[in-house]
């Protein structure tokens, strides 16, 4: 009878340890994504320039809630610092003719903070591409993805150029929203070069469009291959957080401790003021304090309707152009859980909100609006 007890003891205590290793295993790839994960996970540190160049401030108060939300919006919040709070907003900015006019941080963010801004990392590698051009590191957009990587195992690799890369038309098999346990799996890949080489294609590059991350990390991977000995983010602090004059320190997130690759989808940790002085130099096409940081028509590629995705998203080079409006020229970079960065170029107007989750709001039209009455 002990033997029996003891037998069972032993399987249940097995039973245990597998269930314990399956759960360790899969733990983060069941966890959702979050704008703090730069504190808990391997990145590289990004020191604040060496010249601290702040944007110049003039505040103001924000118009009432019903001016640029609707009528259930402003009749729940009624003030706008109340709906800010309330919807999980971490920071929140308004720059006008390069000035800052609102700034709020709320929910445990203090100004200089910084957080994952996801998505809207994606924007900065399109512009760091426009970079590497201008600085004769790479010829042109229209170069093959093979010219900067050996061995890769399918074919079609040849027929895709960085330019699919930028406008999310690679045709890898990838499929960002359909599948979430694939998205998770690869916001947690420990090697993200080794995924670039398993990866296959479902249809030609250039065929049609569909939103990937790992269309801007294979760009990344691309434009790092190019620098040749100088590394990625000593080109990135040089070419970017220096001349802008950042005055905050910054995280980007790695893939791991051991490969230590950069996750260029998505891994920029940094402050709200900081991005709203890479979004100065977008907005004025490149140029901040009267020195070209790009070339000078780079973006300006998206200002014709037809290089947009034909999808709802109008996607190009890592903005959204609103459906609403197409012919506007007004333009958001977005990441995942309500990081949204939105330019109005006709009106010199930058919005900016940050935050641990959407708040259960749609931002884009309260943002468009706030930046046409501001």
């Amino acid at each position: 009878m002990k033997k029996k007890i003891t037998f069972v003891k032993l399987l249940t205590v097995v039973v245990v340890l597998l269930i314990s290793v399956f759960v360790l295993a899969f733990n983060e790839t069941l966890r959702v994504p979050s704008i703090f994960d730069g504190k808990f996970y391997t990145t590289a540190y990004i020191p604040a320039a060496q010249k601290i160049r702040p944007l110049p401030e003039n505040q103001i108060s924000l118009p009432e809630l019903s001016v640029w939300t609707d009528s259930a919006t402003a009749s729940v919040y009624q003030y706008p610092d109340f709906f800010l709070q309330q919807t999980n907003t971490t920071s929140f900015l308004v720059v006008r003719n390069d000035t800052i006019v609102f700034k709020r941080y709320l929910n445990g963010i203090k100004e200089g903070d910084n957080t994952q801004l996801f998505s809207v990392t994606k924007v900065f590698m399109t512009a760091l591409l426009g970079m590497a051009i201008q600085d004769k590191y790479i010829p042109n957009e229209d170069v093959p993805v093979t010219d900067y990587f050996k061995n890769l195992p399918d074919t079609t690799f040849r027929h895709l150029t960085l330019r699919h890369l930028l406008q999310m038309e690679s045709g890898l098999n990838y499929d960002e929203y359909g599948k979430i346990f694939q998205t998770l799996q690869y916001y947690y890949e420990k090697n993200l070069t080794r995924s670039i080489y398993a990866a296959r294609f479902d249809t030609p590059p250039g065929m049609e469009y569909k939103y990937k991350s790992i269309d801007t990390q294979v760009l990344g991977e691309c434009i790092k291959n190019a620098l040749g000995k100088k590394k990625f983010l000593d080109y990135f602090y040089e070419r970017v957080w220096n001349r802008l004059g950042m005055q905050d320190t910054a995280y980007w997130a790695l893939d791991s401790r051991i490969t230590r690759n950069p996750k260029f989808y998505g891994g920029l940790n940094m402050s709200a003021r900081d991005l709203a002085k890479f979004g100065v130099m977008v907005m004025h096409d490149g140029r901040f304090l009267k020195k070209q940081m790009m070339p000078k028509n780079w973006f300006n590629y998206c200002d014709d309707t037809l290089h947009r995705s034909r999808e709802e998203d109008k996607y190009c080079m890592g903005w959204y152009y609103g459906v609403d409006a197409p012919e506007d020229d007004v333009y958001f970079a977005a990441g995942f859980n309500g990081q949204i960065m939105l330019i109005n170029e006709t009106r010199k107007v930058i919005v900016i909100r940050l935050g641990t989750d959407r708040g259960g709001v749609n931002w884009y039209p309260y943002m468009k609006k706030l930046s046409e009455t501001v």
